[in-house]
């Protein structure tokens, strides 16, 4: 009996949370929702009834946020025109131009920024807009975000990412020109883990080094480890891109973590790498062994260069297990 008595108690007050559900849904919140289901038509109606865009679900998503997000141009022009605050930021910091530069939309950041969208909104991890359009390698939203005033140097406080360091590692070779052409540092940043060099390095990226030196980055520019970019290339298994540095001019004995370009280029890499990996802190280690072809003629071109064949290793997570 007491069983059947709770389930009706239950039944009873399921229409009254019902309808206490529906009364919370006030107009605002459902031009939100309609925006996110992008409605335009709902998002038409709630805006001729008066309902206007500043209304945020719990997140402190915006009905123009979430526009930007489905890259609904429509409904983001009925909004705008209904004076909805183009820089409105959820709980994340997130602003409708930087869903509109993770979209890779050149047309919504335009109408964005035409609207007055701050293009150095960062979020709270630090990302500027700057910094989303050039990891997704949209020249066009570069392009845009730059001649409104983008800050090129822009960096995250805790790793000094920036744009540059973003289409480096993309490899977004156009996106890099364009950066560099408004004055983007090539230069490592203090508490930078990689330079720009280094993370060409660890791609292989011979065609995005040549740039970055062009630029004026030092073939021997080290990260806040003194990691240099040598060491980093053969470690990566980039046998080409070794060859390259060492015909620029690259220090022979360079090293990772007190391990040099010829004890990886000499030896069983991979051991040392699970090492690396450990100390510091997973993928950001990763490398691939150089093919068995690779080793003797790049052991030979670092002696050539000047390498010692007598260093030993440092400094690592290695020990007599390693070389």
């Amino acid at each position: 009996m007491r069983i059947r008595m709770r389930h009706r108690t239950a039944l009873l007050l399921l229409p009254a949370a019902l309808t206490v559900g529906a009364a919370a849904a006030t107009p605002a919140l459902r031009l939100v929702d309609a925006a996110a289901a992008r409605d335009a038509a709902r998002v038409r109606a709630w805006v001729g009834a008066g309902v206007g865009g500043a209304a945020a679900r719990a997140d402190g998503a915006t009905a123009l946020l979430w526009a930007a997000h489905r890259d609904d141009a429509e409904t983001v022009e009925l909004l705008l025109q209904a004076g909805a605050d183009v820089d409105a930021a959820d709980d994340h910091g997130v602003t409708p131009l930087a869903r509109a530069c993770e979209n890779a939309s050149a047309a919504m950041v335009g109408r964005l920024l035409d609207a007055g969208a701050d293009p150095n909104a960062a979020q709270t991890n630090g990302l500027t807009p700057l910094m989303t359009a050039a990891r997704t390698g949209s020249l066009a939203v570069v392009d845009a975000l730059l001649g409104r005033g983008a800050d090129v140097d822009a960096a995250t406080a805790a790793t000094q990412e920036t744009a540059l360091m973003w289409a480096v590692a993309e490899r977004h070779h156009d996106v890099v020109r364009a950066l560099v052409a408004h004055g983007a540092g090539v230069h490592p940043r203090p508490r930078q883990r990689f330079s720009p060099l280094i993370a060409a390095a660890r791609n292989g990226d011979i065609e995005m080094a040549e740039a970055l030196l062009a630029a004026g980055a030092r073939v021997d520019d080290t990260g806040i480890d003194g990691g240099h970019p040598l060491a980093y290339a053969v470690i990566a298994g980039q046998s080409a891109f070794a060859h390259f540095l060492l015909e620029q001019g690259a220090d022979p004995k360079g090293a990772v973590d007190g391990v040099t370009a010829l004890h990886a280029a000499a030896g069983p890499v991979a051991e040392w790498l699970r090492a690396w990996r450990r100390n510091h802190g997973g993928a950001r280690g990763s490398g691939a062994r150089l093919k068995l072809n690779e080793r003797l003629p790049l052991v030979n071109a670092l002696l050539a260069h000047g390498a010692d064949p007598n260093a030993r290793m440092t400094a690592s997570g290695v020990t007599h297990q390693g070389f």
